[in-house]
């Protein structure tokens, strides 16, 4: 059974294994537990001698290897990290077998997977399987919407700057939930906050907005019958070269939650519904209140007539010669 970051974080200080499999939703997290591993395991490295990164895409199985077998200089142990190598692909297990199954004693070896993630198969269990026996599968779920608003606080704290854990759930509904991008508009608000406070009027007038946070946008100016602003919006996606079927199914979400969150009204409203479809709506739960907001004013005979609408604009954008933006246009027209 794979581990968890906290089993890994008592491993860092308890002594190292020989080897690490690091791989997980979040990729972010994976990165740092990397480089923390190899600064653990080589503190002190001559000159940068005992610490090797390879990439799968740029290096051959054959130097990764001979990189792990070979004797640290001038040190006890060093640490070699191979980065997204496809254990499944061609030979590359069988031949990784017998390091695995016998590991250098002055080594320690980190698999990170960062870009690639593993697959569900015969020879990615029997990878795992053998790694555990001498080391350690450490597997980084996706972050609650409550870890990510402790991150980002702490995060604007080491930046000199302060974030409420509200201002920090508004940053995620704006930018999306990946650690990566999060840290580089943190990076971009500190700077701006100068030592102050990151507000939401700060946050909503400079952090980036993902497609989903533009398609609220999208579907409150309709709500709110304002034409301008909604193909002021749709024409900035389409620029932005979105993907009109995305841009149409995002929009089609923003119904779908509005329905749900009708539908509930009766049974709990919107804490029924991300109860109801909990992997929906995992560090999402501000698109259901939001959804159940926008659906108080409207009738649920109106929300089906919506669904129609966006129906049919689907079938229009996988079947008919009509540019796709005009079918786009034409939506936002019946929907208004």
């Amino acid at each position: 059974m794979p581990w968890n970051e906290k089993d890994l974080k008592k491993d860092l200080l308890n002594g190292l294994r020989p080897i690490y499999v690091l791989y997980g939703e979040e990729s972010y997290i994976c990165t740092q537990y990397t480089v923390r591993l190899a600064t653990t395991a080589v503190p002190d490295d001559f000159g940068g001698f005992n610490l090797q990164t390879f990439d799968a895409d740029s290096a051959s199985l054959e130097q990764m290897m001979e990189a792990a077998e070979a004797l640290p200089l001038m040190a006890e142990r060093k640490c070699v990290v191979i980065r997204d190598l496809d254990v499944a692909a061609g030979d590359t297990l069988e031949r990784l077998m017998p390091l695995i199954e016998d590991p250098s004693p002055t080594t320690v070896l980190v698999f990170s997977y960062q870009h690639f993630q593993p697959q569900r198969s015969s020879k990615w269990t029997a990878f795992f399987k053998a790694v555990e026996k001498v080391g350690a599968v450490v597997q980084f779920m996706k972050r609650t919407a409550t870890e990510m608003s402790a991150i980002l606080c702490a995060g604007a704290a080491r930046r000199g700057c302060v974030l409420s854990a509200q201002n920090a759930a508004l940053l995620v509904q704006q930018c999306g939930d990946d650690l990566v991008l999060l840290g580089n508009e943190l990076d971009k608000l500190a700077a701006l906050a100068d030592g102050g406070e990151i507000t939401a009027p700060l946050i909503e007038a400079v952090a980036t907005r993902n497609l989903e946070a533009k398609i609220f946008d999208l579907s409150k100016a309709i709500l709110q019958h304002r034409g301008d602003k909604a193909y002021e919006i749709l024409h900035t996606l389409l620029q932005q070269k979105e993907k009109p079927v995305v841009i149409l199914a995002t929009l089609t979400n923003a119904y779908v939650d509005m329905y749900r969150a009708k539908s509930a009204q009766p049974h709990g409203g919107a804490d029924a519904v991300t109860r109801a479809f909990p992997t929906s709506y995992k560090n999402k739960e501000f698109r259901m209140r939001y959804a159940a907001r926008d659906a108080a004013s409207l009738s649920m005979s109106q929300i089906y007539r919506a669904l129609e609408i966006l129906a049919e604009a689907d079938t229009a954008l996988k079947s008919t010669r009509r540019p796709e933006s005009v079918v786009l246009e034409q939506t936002l027209a019946q929907l208004l």
